[in-house]
């Protein structure tokens, strides 16, 4: 068992990120008095997910690797008037 402090040493993170990830779940931690802890299994388990990619970096994202869509539209072309 470690203290997130200790944990917080081993991933280079600040303590009060760990706890807010153990009060929102990502992280599982056992409260003993004022002070969470963690198993080592379970750090290890939440440092290996945090490592993962998100969002469109995903290669199971149906958008993953595809382009373009977003941004600045472009104004059309003004049209000349022939006489």
């Amino acid at each position: 068992m470690l203290s997130l402090k200790q944990a917080a040493e081993r991933l280079g993170v600040r303590p009060e990120t760990l706890a807010q990830q153990a009060k929102r779940g990502k992280l599982r931690a056992t409260l003993v008095g004022h002070t969470y802890m963690v198993m080592g299994s379970d750090l290890a388990a939440y440092d290996e997910q945090r490592k993962q990619a998100r969002g469109f970096a995903r290669p199971d994202h149906p958008l993953h690797g595809k382009r373009g869509g977003g941004g600045r539209r472009k104004k059309p072309p003004e049209r000349e008037e022939h006489e």
